[in-house]
C-alpha cells in the first residue's frame, strides 16, 4: 500500500509491501554510494590455506579500483625449555625454521599477487600468538577493512587469534570469509543481522559503502519483541533509516523455532542469495560467549557467506 509515514519528525511517501514473511519499504529515489573500501588488508597464514581471503580482497580491490596489502603471519616457537639454558639451541633452530617458513610464504603471495591487476604489497609478520592483537590490531588501524579467514577446525588457534586482533583492537570493520565461498561480486544483495545495539549500528554505518549500491538489503530479526529498543515492530525503524539514505530495504522478522539465532540467520541468508552478512560482534564479553554460546560464535563456527563484523 502506499501512504506517509512520519519520522523523527518529518513525513515520507512510502511504498510498503507487507507479506506474512516480509515488509518492504522504498523510496521514491535511490541514490549510489561510492564504495570507499579501496585500502584493503589480508591477514592471512599461508597462499594455499587462505586463497579464498586472497581473492576475495582482489574481487573487492577490482570493485573499487583499491589497492591489497597481504599481511602475512607466522607465530614464534611456543616453547620453554625444561632444564634451564639446556635447550636453547633447539629454540634458537625453531627461530629459524619459523622466519624461513614466513619469508617461503612471503615469496608465494607475491607471486600469486602480481596476477592481480589490482596494486598490491606483501608485509610479513613474526609474532607471539598470545600477543598478536598488538601489531596486526595496529596494521589494521591504517586500513580501510580488514579480509580474514572464518576460523575452521584445522587452524581454529590461529584464525581466532587473527580475527580477534582486527576486530577487537582495530577500531575497523573485518570480514570473514568462509571456505566454502565462491568468486563473485561483493554486496549485491546484503543481509544485514539487526539487534538495537551499538555494536549492530556500527557495523550497518561501517557498511555504508556497499549498502548504497546494493540491489536489495534484507533487514533480519531474530525473536525479536515490541520494545524501547525494537519499536512496536523490530526493525521498522532501521528500515526507515535505510529508506530515508536512498535504500530499498526488506524486513524479515523471523522466529527461531528451535534453532539458534545464528542459524535462523544463516539459513535466511541463504534462502535470499545474501552475498554479505552485516553484524556487530561479541555483544557481550567473549567469555560469556565462549561459556553459553551466542550469535557472534555461532557465526564465526558456521557461516557459510562471508559476514562483515564491527564491535
Amino acid at each position: 500500500m502506499r501512504g506517509v509515514i512520519f519520522f523523527r519528525g518529518r513525513a515520507y511517501r512510502l511504498t510498503w509491501i507487507t507479506t506474512p514473511r516480509a515488509a518492504l519499504i522504498m523510496m521514491p529515489q535511490t541514490q549510489e554510494t561510492k564504495m570507499s573500501f579501496r585500502d584493503i588488508l589480508a591477514v592471512v597464514t599461508s597462499q594455499a590455506a587462505n586463497e579464498h581471503v586472497i581473492a576475495f580482497a582482489n574481487q573487492l580491490a577490482s570493485q573499487t579500483k583499491g589497492r591489497v596489502t597481504a599481511a602475512v603471519v607466522n607465530w614464534e616457537p611456543n616453547f620453554t625449555p625444561a632444564e634451564g639454558w639446556a635447550l636453547d639451541p633447539l629454540y634458537g633452530q625453531l627461530l629459524v625454521d619459523a622466519r624461513n617458513q614466513l619469508a617461503s610464504e612471503a615469496d608465494k603471495l607475491k607471486t600469486r599477487l602480481a596476477r592481480e591487476e589490482a596494486p598490491s604489497s606483501v608485509e610479513p609478520y613474526l609474532l607471539d600468538i598470545g600477543a598478536a592483537g598488538v601489531a596486526v590490531g595496529m596494521r589494521a588501524r591504517h586500513a580501510d577493512v580488514s579480509i580474514v579467514a572464518r576460523p575452521t577446525q584445522a587452524h581454529m588457534e590461529s584464525g581466532q587469534a587473527i580475527l580477534d586482533a582486527v576486530l577487537f583492537e582495530a577500531g575497523r570493520p573485518v570480514i570473514f570469509v568462509p571456505p566454502e565461498w565462491k568468486p563473485g561480486k561483493i554486496g549485491r544483495r546484503i543481509l544485514v543481522a539487526w539487534k538495537p545495539t551499538r555494536e549492530a549500528a556500527r557495523a550497518l554505518a561501517d557498511a555504508d559503502a556497499f549498502i548504497g549500491s546494493a540491489e536489495s538489503v534484507s533487514i533480519v530479526t531474530v525473536d525479536g519483541k515490541p520494545s524501547r529498543g525494537y519499536g512496536e515492530q523490530p526493525g521498522a525503524d532501521i528500515a526507515a533509516h535505510l529508506a530515508y539514505r536512498g535504500a530499498k530495504a526488506e524486513l524479515f522478522n523471523l522466529a527461531s523455532g528451535g534453532r539458534s539465532e545464528s542459524e535462523a540467520i544463516m539459513s535466511q541468508a541463504v534462502s535470499l542469495g545474501a552475498d554479505l552478512v552485516v553484524m556487530g560482534g561479541y555483544g557481550r564479553s567473549r567469555m560469556s560467549e565462549f561459556i553459553f554460546g551466542g550469535v557472534t560464535r555461532g557465526m564465526l563456527r558456521h557461516a557459510t557467506v562471508p559476514v562483515l563484523m564491527s564491535h
